[in-house]
């Protein structure tokens, strides 16, 4: 067996457990692998801690620190503990004597993180109900998971699996580093049967790690007592419900796919079989087998109708502007969760005042959030902000070296200023290309080569002209594995590089890195405009997007907002080299103005590749401040869109039937509009309809500025 160091956590709410509680406490102690401590976390009960405190000796009692439930208890015990693999038991559950030995036996392999066992019931008088059925000879019923024990379906040996219960589960110390903790928007609050917060962990640790693996592990044993109250109808009832409720928000949070795997295959095949072999038995006039029929029906349906209720519950909302805000300046503004005022500050602007703030929440390295918040009198009350740490992809890593290529046209005193700030953010082995896209002389501009190659940068002249054609030529020259595209109009911010270059490093797989780009200023019309309809402020959950994780999409792999934005990315040399590189008669410079990004996302998806887009690196963009020119900009977006399609079709004819399928979802996606910056006034209303009108118009001339960029190209103009 391998030798760890352990943890048992054990969580309890109430005295009315308290024969329970000590039983379970005695059977962690009494294990043939004996653990290095034993913690107990009270969830807001002072009566039960101060009795355990004084009972349990050798124990380490404290309270939740968090909110109140389980997972709040359950995160209070993992900030505490000291074991290399921390076990969790139920306060209601007693453990075999080899629990833990048989728990630690499955961490042979370095790549499984979590470990889970069985839960048998004890049923109250020793007799399984007949509404909660089991097959001949089993000890394991379909519904079992009902009252939170191991139930058929589950695997009946040592296999990996989605997720762990509960009640007997284990996790290596690092993979909390990995995923971060449970989420305390779910899990069981006192006698609320809700639940999934383990299921939620579970799915978002392999997200995080997805070469880790989470195994199920039946010989470790734990004996589950079940109380009379939850064999009752009305319990059926509410754990059904609650099971619903709590899978409809795990969906939200990881998406449905992941969410729903395990749930397909159980509906599909366990309870059609249990449903066919309930109505053998009533045939055979058992009157138990109407009881489990029934029960089944019950459970089943009172999950779905869960389910239901709960995707169709509008999303909890992040802190916004009151309705009275109107459209205007926004102020820009970054805090950090743990050191956070209550009152922020805005500045005096000398013409007009700030209506609201922008303002990104950060701990340490890792961002939580990004809020718009109304400003009052002068300054902005912050909410109370999470200080729970986010996940960490991969705690140390080799840093790899990386090339930064920055095209630029017409606005180069932006791409020096790009440039200064990614040689300014820290990273140890940074090469940066400036590529002169709009060179005066055929030999470039000395002012431009001066100023570049003073902040120790490489100046490059590409007189062709066109972004795709600019950035190929940078990535042609670079040095390194990882190239990181960066348009001239963005800035990244320090520290930059080291969350997308742990991307990486934890994922081979991944063949491309967009980051979180926000506003640099949201001072004019144009640019609150632009952010509302094209910004990124929204994308602060890390993803991981392929053709397994992204299913639920309906425009996938046509979406970008799903991406993340294609102007400040990184990919793999070898991935990028494959794929031909960015399409030359897309993107600005050319008369199909846009759609470089989009196409070389979506020509990795349909090769079976995966991006993902990670909060922590966090850049700023100079937004359009012109109305001309961001109109300018919205008709470039419609026409790079269409011209993309068409080349996507061009390449491959099959992906027509794809495009024509997403078109209504995507002219729905065009026409909606997002929560993030609301409008109240007919003027701002008004140009916001304009913009709409002119993308859609934009996507008109994708066809013919297509076959213009081919005559450009044919002819050698570029």
């Amino acid at each position: 067996m391998t030798s760890f160091d352990t943890t048992v956590v054990i969580c309890a709410y109430t005295e009315e457990r308290w024969d329970d509680l000590t039983a379970a406490v005695a059977s962690a102690r009494d294990q043939s692998a004996p653990p290095r401590e034993i913690i107990v976390v009270i969830d807001h009960n002072p009566e039960l801690e101060r009795r355990a405190a004084a009972e349990f000796v050798g124990v380490t009692v404290v309270p939740n620190a968090g909110r109140r439930g389980l997972s709040g208890a359950r995160n209070t015990a993992v900030g505490l503990a000291k074991g290399d693999v921390i076990a969790f038991l139920d306060d209601d559950a007693e453990a075999a004597p080899d629990w833990l030995e048989q728990l630690l036996a499955g961490y042979r392999d370095r790549d499984v993180l979590a470990v889970g066992g069985s839960a048998r019931p004890r049923w109250p008088g020793g007799q399984r109900p007949a509404k909660l059925p089991a097959g001949r000879g089993s000890v394991h019923g379909e519904l079992d998971w009902v009252v939170g024990c191991t139930y058929t379906g589950q695997p009946t040996a040592e296999a990996p699996v989605r997720n762990l219960m509960g009640c007997n589960m284990s996790f290596r110390r690092e993979a909390f580093t990995l995923a971060g903790l449970f989420s305390e928007d779910l899990g069981r609050i006192g006698r609320t049967p809700l639940g999934c917060e383990e299921t939620e962990l579970c799915i978002r640790l392999r997200q995080a790690s997805p070469g880790a693996r989470i195994v199920f592990r039946p010989q470790a044993v734990v004996r589950h007592r079940v109380t009379p109250e939850r064999t009752t109808w009305a319990y059926l009832r509410r754990r059904g419900w609650g099971e619903g409720l709590s899978k409809a928000y795990v969906s939200r949070l990881v998406g449905s796919e992941a969410a729903l795997s395990t749930e397909r295959d159980y509906l599909s095949r366990t309870i059609p079989a249990a449903v066919v072999r309930e109505f053998g038995r009533l045939a055979l006039f058992r009157t138990s087998g109407a009881a489990g029929v029934l029960g089944l029906v019950t459970v089943v349906s009172s999950t779905a109708a869960g389910y239901l209720r709960g995707k169709a519950q509008i999303r909890p909302a992040r802190p916004r502007p009151s309705s009275s805000l109107v459209h205007g300046p926004i102020h820009i503004a970054t805090v950090d969760a743990r050191t956070a005022p209550e009152e922020l500050p805005v500045p005096h602007r000398p013409v007009g005042h700030y209506r609201a703030a922008q303002v990104l929440v950060r701990d340490g390295d890792r961002t939580l959030d990004v809020l718009l918040l109304p400003v009052e009198r002068g300054v902005v009350r912050l909410p109370k902000l999470a200080t729970a740490p986010a996940p960490r992809r991969r705690p140390e890593f080799t840093r790899p070296p990386v090339s930064v290529v920055i095209p630029t046209a017409y606005r180069k005193r932006q791409a020096v200023a790009s440039a200064r700030a990614a040689l300014a953010a820290g990273y140890p082995d940074l090469e940066v290309i400036v590529v002169d896209n709009l060179p005066r002389l055929p030999e470039g501009d000395d002012w431009l080569r001066a100023d570049v190659e003073t902040l120790g940068a490489r100046y490059v002249v590409e007189p062709r002209k066109g972004v795709s054609i600019a950035r190929n030529t940078g990535a042609r020259v670079a040095s390194h594995g990882l190239i990181a595209f960066v348009d001239e109009n963005i800035t990244v911010e320090p520290g930059w590089f080291d969350a997308v270059t742990e991307e990486f490093a934890a994922d081979p797989a991944v063949g491309c890195v967009t980051s979180l780009v926000l506003p640099a200023s949201l001072e004019t019309d144009a640019e609150v405009l632009f952010e509302r309809l094209k910004g990124y402020s929204n994308s602060v959950r890390w993803q991981r997007i392929d053709r397994d994780t992204a299913r639920e999409d309906p425009l996938y792999p046509l979406s970008m907002a799903r991406y993340g934005p294609g102007s400040c990315a990184t990919w793999r040399r070898e991935v990028f080299e494959e794929l031909g590189g960015f399409d030359p008669l897309l993107g600005a410079g050319t008369p199909t103005m846009a759609g470089e990004d989009l196409d070389l996302f979506v020509r990795l998806a349909y090769a079976g590749g995966a991006v993902v887009h990670t909060p922590h690196a966090v850049a700023r963009h100079i937004h359009r401040a012109d109305w001309l020119e961001l109109r300018e900009r919205m008709r470039g977006y419609g026409v790079g869109l269409a011209a993309m399609l068409v080349l996507s079709v061009r390449r491959r004819p099959v992906s027509a039937f794809s495009i024509l399928r997403r078109v209504p979802r995507g002219a729905a996606r065009l026409a909606s509009r997002t929560p993030e910056l609301p409008l109240s006034d007919r003027a701002a209303r008004s140009r916001l309809r304009q913009l709409r009108r002119d993308e859609r118009l934009g996507l008109l001339g994708g066809a013919a500025a297509l076959m213009r960029a081919r005559g450009e190209a044919g002819s050698g103009r570029r």
